[in-house]
């Protein structure tokens, strides 16, 4: 029992800060843009998903935490925007450029941010379309 306490104790203490800095750009999104704005641009099948590809990019919270950020946005944006946040946020964003200079090529982290790229847009648009 303790030591199932002192794992879960070094868990929050690692995703809190994370939740509160997703929380706080979630809120600061919600708050200084328009609401006219979000709307407009959380109605668009495609628009959307560029929007929430962007900012899964330059967000860079936390895989785990993603979830938490994404959940005020869930009524102003479509369904498969939100698929896009989730998928891509997950796979690229500027830290994990940064960890993938480390290792690969600037030919081959531009491939790859491609693929991912395409293939998330590709699924989201999808989404969109069904739901």
């Amino acid at each position: 029992m303790a030591r199932s306490i002192q794992l879960f104790s070094t868990e929050a203490a690692n995703l809190l800060p994370a939740l509160f800095v997703g929380s706080v750009a979630a809120a600061g999104v919600q708050t200084l843009v328009p609401r006219s704005v979000l709307v407009a641009l959380g109605t668009d099948p495609i628009w959307s998903v560029v929007a929430m590809i962007g900012l899964s990019f330059i967000i860079s919270v936390c895989s785990t935490v993603d979830a938490f950020f994404i959940l005020p946005f869930a009524t102003t944006f479509l369904p498969g925007s939100i698929t896009a946040f989730l998928v891509f946020g997950a796979m690229i964003d500027i830290r994990m450029i940064a960890l993938l200079r480390t290792t690969f090529s600037t030919r081959t982290i531009i491939q790859l941010f491609a693929v991912i790229l395409l293939a998330t847009a590709a699924l989201s648009w999808l989404v969109n379309l069904v739901a």
